[in-house]
């Protein structure tokens, strides 16, 4: 595949090194939004998993947007998945309707037998991270660790190299765009941190060199 090339499959856009790429949720008017540029010598996949790589539930049952997923990784050798729910609201109660709804996605791409295109994201991944989304210059209600306990519990026990994570809550983040961020930065004195970003030229998120940053622990 040509660089910076991005394919559309569906619900899967396939892309390379230098892709900038702003994952959001127009048509159910969600305004909020992560925007992500690919670092060189990756591959990767993003997919829309509600109503794409997961469809037909019943109604009533929620699961997450997206994910980005590593298919290849030439400077690190990593195998990554990241998960996303956009959740453009003030609302706590809301917000930690959010921790369900990953929660369930995970549980059903762990269905081998309803949901095999949807097992490979989650099977024999080095990390599994995961993340709520805000809309621009909104104030996303955090959760307390008590909410967010069961979800990093859950992505601790399918990351492969869950010995290097220090603490469990560094695989969660909260992104937080903001149209003043001229660069996209961790921001935080504790896990789970936050990501401040923007659709600017400086402001996506690189995937995955950023997330990667987030099991550093040095941030205030």
């Amino acid at each position: 595949m040509a660089k910076n090339k991005r394919q559309r499959k569906s619900f899967i856009t396939e892309g390379t090194e230098g892709l900038k790429y702003v994952i959001d949720d127009i048509e159910h008017q969600s305004k909020a939004l992560v925007p992500i540029q690919i670092d060189a010598g990756n591959q990767v996949e993003i997919v829309q998993v509600d109503g794409g790589l997961i469809a037909g539930l019943p109604e009533g049952e929620v699961i997450c947007d997206n994910l980005v997923y590593t298919v290849k990784d030439n400077c690190r050798g990593l195998n990554i998945t990241w998960i996303i729910e956009l959740k453009g609201t003030k609302n706590p109660k809301e917000a930690r309707h959010s921790i369900k709804q990953i929660i369930s996605s995970i549980q059903y791409f762990q269905d081998q037998a309803a949901y095999p295109q949807a097992f490979k994201y989650v099977n024999n991944r080095d990390y599994v991270f995961a993340a709520i989304a805000g809309a621009p210059d909104k104030t996303l209600p955090v959760l307390n660790n008590g909410d967010l306990k069961a979800l990093c519990q859950k992505l601790m026990a399918i990351s492969a190299k869950r010995k290097s994570i220090k603490d469990m809550f560094m695989l969660f983040c909260y992104i937080k765009p903001n149209s003043q961020c001229k660069k996209a930065e961790i921001r935080g004195n504790k896990p789970p941190y936050n990501i401040y970003c923007y659709k600017n030229q400086g402001g996506y998120i690189s995937y995955p060199s950023m997330l990667m940053k987030l099991l550093e622990d040095k941030y205030n």
